[in-house]
């Protein structure tokens, strides 16, 4: 599939048969609405067409797989398993991103990716029963294996980050959705983003899973966080947003989060923060926060601890926690 450009021009999917499956033959495009336990679209494609459609064809749950067929016996067989129809969108600026709108809801989530060799959106089929807005962005900007920038940027710049925040802004605009009824929600990497983007954007919520607080230390494993658990790959991460590995650049990454704490120091969304009680995020960041926070008299933070004690361990209690406090969040009266 092709990519869409522009929330504010006519959206459209664009399927390559061909190019995606060197399948130079009659083809059989067939869409299935997940939701409703049909088939949407059944569109059969000579050689090297290419079908366009419109994103206003669709249900805006999106909850769409798509599969090609060739025929066999003149029989129509499956050639290529359902894939996700994921419509991935690019601004002007290059921040890609999935957005699942939902006009009747008053409440937007974004969703912010963890570290992963093949970049991606998390926590897709977790929030697909939730009947809000729903805006993933992704995170391959990086030079590291991962792509990784922790939506920041390069050598202290933050255009990564500005161009993230004028993305969701235009969203939440576009969608008439108040910065109050706005959530930021991650894991690991994606929780440290909801939280800087949740404060930087003053929205209301932040649901945060595991998140990396003191970011320099994370990244220069080995210089001073000798216990936190972490990949080989994280060292280029540092360097890409540093320029260079030093002590004074490790602790301002160290001081990202709190720095814009600080800067939006009247702003005090409903934060809750998820992590496993014997993994070390929780030794090395989230009680060096939580300290942080009771000083600065931050009242609204909620600290849910699973029992577990790997990071990776995330992956399994996290979107249990996800669906349920957003649920708790659109259902509250505040």
């Amino acid at each position: 599939m092709g990519q869409i450009i522009n929330i504010y021009k006519e959206q459209t999917l664009c399927f390559f048969p061909w190019n995606e499956h060197n399948l130079d033959c009659e083809v059989r495009l067939a869409i299935r609405d997940d939701k409703n336990s049909s088939f949407s679209h059944l569109v059969e494609l000579k050689p090297k067409d290419i079908y366009q459609l419109s994103l206003s064809e669709l249900e805006s749950h999106m909850q769409y797989r798509y599969k090609y067929q060739v025929k066999e016996n003149d029989i129509w067989v499956d050639k290529i398993k359902y894939k996700p129809l994921t419509p991935e969108q690019q601004t002007e600026e290059g921040i890609k991103y999935l957005l699942y709108p939902n006009r009747k809801s008053s409440h937007l989530i974004v969703i912010f990716q963890a570290v992963n060799k093949n970049p991606g959106y998390n926590y897709i089929r977790t929030l697909k029963d939730t009947n809000i807005s729903k805006l993933f962005i992704k995170d391959d900007y990086g030079t590291d294996e991962t792509r990784s920038s922790y939506y920041l940027g390069p050598n202290k710049s933050f255009i990564i980050a500005d161009n993230t925040l004028k993305l969701i802004e235009k969203v939440r605009k576009d969608l008439s959705i108040e910065k109050s009824n706005t959530i930021c929600a991650g894991s690991s990497k994606g929780g440290f983003s909801s939280i800087y983007f949740g404060y930087r954007g003053s929205y209301g919520h932040i649901i945060a899973g595991g998140p990396q607080i003191l970011l320099g230390n994370y990244l220069s494993k080995g210089r001073i966080d000798e216990t936190d658990e972490n990949s080989s790959d994280s060292h280029p991460i540092l360097k890409y947003l540093t320029k260079e590995i030093t002590q004074e650049n490790i602790q301002w990454a160290n001081n990202i989060l709190f720095n814009i704490i600080n800067q939006r120091h009247d702003h005090d969304p409903n934060l809750f923060l998820h992590v496993g009680k014997g993994e070390p995020h929780y030794e090395n960041h989230a009680l060096p926060f939580k300290k942080f926070m009771n000083e600065k008299g931050k009242i609204n933070v909620n600290f849910d601890l699973g029992d577990y004690n790997k990071h990776s361990e995330l992956a399994t209690h996290f979107p249990i926690f996800l669906q349920d406090t957003t649920k708790r969040i659109i259902n509250s009266l505040n």
